[in-house]
């Protein structure tokens, strides 16, 4: 639809307005609770569907303490838990297969018995290899540091890491470290912390590579595992510009990590990605000679150069962190992943501030210029729904290739809700000139037309344009002189009467009533409706305005009032139509040498005794029979070429159309007259 300067302005300001607003409220919500949670959501949906088992660390190996460990184990170990003396024998079978490192998602904290714990350690010094888990645990019991304290403070130093970076935090006031026993931990090759960071919502999707307690940093169990595999620190690359990062650097690969030295786990897929053996089984391979002899024995050779950690699974153990992928899984699953990415330097990346803050800009443009730039709503709504796939593919392409979670919630949100406030602007200054259009055409277009008009306003100038119409101009004969003789609102009711009963002739057969000029009227056909023959519909609404008319006096006649009679003048032929005017006073109309050509045929009526006077060039586009009869050549004034101009006698039989003339039957006469 066409729009003037002043509704252009006005909608742009609004497109202008519902980009701001969206873009400030879903940079609000992007650090609220509420949107970090929908991001994870989305994070999660991602994770799962590009987790690729193909490409989990193969190395990788768990040693897990199921529930039908515990049931199969209950009558030679007892209950849970079990005496060391398990954790003693399975170490020392699976060393003799030479593996890369052993991780003990347990903590020994307290004594079994000297030789039990004696054995233990000598195992541990031997291997030379395993990292045993330790705890921060949470106390509000307020206690004095003692003798004991001392030393576990002593011990837990012993074991802090060698590479320091930004660490997870734990309060001194609040937290006391529950380690393995001394005996234990210093026969270790490391101790890691088991520590649990889950989100808001209690899924595990960030681990802590370091924690920062007393002012000293300690290594967690995947980050002081890889260090035993890899032989080497873990360290940290400072940021060097803009766009660098803070990375911890394991083995050359750089890790991404956020401000706490959390890492964002790139998961391969739920429980299965990684071999688990069931402990029974091992204690099965271990005695031989205790189990059925169809038991599945597995060789110590099988964990040469594997990296084997030691868990727990059973609802004994209550050791459950939901995952991404599994709302009740065992937390050594994601010792494991942070493993795997520590080795492979994959963890997902996450988006800068000012990523986040360019994108939910650019996605709230985005949606403001759609509705602006594409005037249909039906297609602007499928540009929408293809920008909002084009940016859903881009995410999820950018996490499946490049392991970088590129915010997908609050620059979609920005995107739909600059678009739903850009319709609304639109309702507000548009659709304010769509109602004003609409009223002005429901005055003088019947209904139906302006279903039409309003459904297909893109494609019309409302402010002007020039096409080829057929135009009607009716008059009352001698009007004039009923007014001086008569009551003048009788002649008003009369009017009135008149007047409604030809616009809705006019109406009926799709013609648009221009004005009414006291007791004229002036319509016209083909403005809206260029594909339908407008010369044939204008034909018909006069012929039934002349019968309405007879139909009329009868009634007045009855009532004692005195008959009419009117002229009719149609001419088909090119003319302006539109907007005329400006400011306050604006009318739609239609102007043009067509118009006054119209005009002038309908006063010729009178020299030539007849109702209806049409132009050649309307009796030429007829093409329902008609019967005219041809009153001569005459000339127009300000024309140079003279204009043949017929009566309109009334419908025609098929039978008697001359097919040469478009079906109208012609009965020539010879006059002249000037018009």
């Amino acid at each position: 639809m066409a729009l003037d300067e002043k509704t252009k302005r006005e909608f742009l300001a609004g497109v202008c307005t519902a980009i701001l607003l969206s873009a400030g409220c879903m940079l609000l919500l992007a650090n609220a609770r509420a949107g970090r949670w929908l991001e994870n959501g989305t994070l999660d949906a991602r994770q799962r569907l590009a987790q690729n088992k193909d490409h989990a660390d193969k190395r990788i190996v768990i040693i897990d303490v199921d529930n039908a460990s515990l049931e199969t184990l209950q009558e030679k170990l007892g209950r849970w838990p079990w005496t060391r003396r398990v954790w003693t024998e399975v170490i020392r079978y699976v060393s003799q297969g030479h593996p890369q490192a052993i991780a003990v998602d347990a903590i020994f904290s307290g004594a079994e018995s000297d030789a039990v714990d004696g054995e233990f350690a000598r195992v541990l010094k031997q291997q030379g290899n395993t990292v045993i888990g330790f705890t921060f645990v949470q106390t509000h019991m307020e206690q004095q540091p003692g003798e004991q304290d001392a030393e576990k403070q002593r011990l837990l130093e012993s074991h802090q890491a060698v590479g320091r970076g930004p660490a997870s935090d734990i309060d001194l006031a609040q937290y006391v470290p529950n380690l393995p026993i001394a005996q234990l931990s210093a026969n270790a090759a490391g101790l890691g912390a088991l520590n649990a960071l889950p989100d808001p919502d209690g899924v595990v999707r960030r681990v802590a590579l370091q924690y920062q307690y007393g002012g000293r940093v300690y290594d967690s169990l995947a980050t002081r595992t890889v260090q035993q595999v890899e032989k080497q620190p873990l360290s940290w690359h400072e940021p060097n510009g803009l766009l660098d990062t803070a990375d911890a650097v394991v083995g050359g690969r750089r890790i991404p990590v956020d401000n706490a030295g959390r890492m964002l786990l790139l998961w391969h897929g739920g429980r299965d990605v990684y071999p688990r053996l069931p402990m029974w089984q091992m204690i099965c391979s271990i005695y031989p000679d205790q189990c059925a002899a169809d038991v599945e024995h597995i060789p110590a050779a099988y964990f040469r150069d594997r990296i084997v950690l030691i868990g727990a699974s059973a609802t004994a153990s209550y050791d459950v962190h939901p995952t991404p992928f599994d709302p009740v899984a065992p937390g050594f699953l994601a010792h494991a992943a942070a493993m795997d990415n520590l080795l492979h330097g994959e963890a997902v990346r996450e988006p800068p501030p000012w990523l986040t803050a360019s994108l939910v800009i650019a996605m709230a443009v985005i949606g403001g210029a759609i509705l602006f730039l594409q005037p249909h709503l039906a297609r602007g709504l499928i540009f929408l729904v293809l920008a909002a796939l084009v940016y859903g593919v881009i995410c999820y392409a950018a996490f499946a290739h490049r392991h970088f979670a590129v915010p997908a919630v609050a620059p979609a949100l920005a995107l739909f809700l600059s678009f739903g406030g850009s319709t609304a602007a639109r309702y507000i200054t548009t659709g304010r000139q769509l109602r004003q259009t609409r009223g002005t055409l429901e005055r003088y277009v019947a209904p139906q037309l302006v279903e039409y008009v309003m459904a297909n306003l893109d494609d019309l100038k409302l402010n002007g344009d020039k096409r080829e119409l057929t135009i009607l101009v009716s008059d009352v004969r001698n009007f004039t002189s009923m007014t001086e003789k008569s009551d003048p609102l009788q002649i008003i009711a009369l009017l009135n009467d008149y007047l409604s009963a030809m616009t809705e002739i006019i109406f009926r057969h799709n013609g648009i009533v221009d004005k009414f000029i006291g007791d004229g009227i002036l319509a016209y056909w083909g403005a809206f409706t260029p594909q339908a023959n407008h010369a044939d519909e204008a034909a018909l609404a006069a012929l039934e305005m002349l019968t309405r008319v007879e139909e009329l006096n009868q009634q007045w006649v009855r009532e004692g009032k005195d008959p009419i009679a009117i002229g009719i003048g149609i001419h088909t032929g090119f003319a302006i139509f539109g907007n005329i005017g400006k400011g306050k006073k604006m009318d739609f109309t239609v102007i043009g040498d067509a118009v006054n050509l119209a005009s002038r045929l309908e006063g010729l009526n009178k020299e030539f005794i007849t109702s209806i006077i049409v132009s050649d060039c309307t009796r030429e586009r007829i093409s329902l029979p008609m019967q005219t009869r041809f009153l001569g050549s005459t000339k127009v004034k300000g024309k140079t070429v003279d204009t043949a101009v017929y009566e309109l006698q009334g419908r025609a039989s098929p039978d008697i159309a001359s097919p040469a003339i478009s079906g109208v039957h012609r009965d020539e006469t010879t006059e002249k007259k000037v018009i």
